[in-house]
């Protein structure tokens, strides 16, 4: 998925793409208990600061439609 990912964020402006590092817990602790990630992979859509959606189709099929 990171090529997809990449390559749609690069289309866009209104894009951003944010990866967190979980194996260092020191420092991806915190914003992955905030974010309640259990497991990895995992895709949260974001509009501004309001969550959209944690389904992972339809986070690409919006992503999509923003090129």
């Amino acid at each position: 998925m990171d090529p997809q990912l990449e390559g749609l964020a690069k289309a866009s402006s209104r894009i951003r793409l944010r990866k967190i590092d979980l194996s260092d817990r020191s420092a991806a602790g915190p914003v992955a208990s905030q974010h309640g990630v259990r497991g990895i992979p995992m895709l949260v859509l974001f509009d501004g600061t309001r969550e959209v959606s944690r389904d992972a189709r339809t986070v690409l099929e919006k992503l999509a439609t923003e090129r």
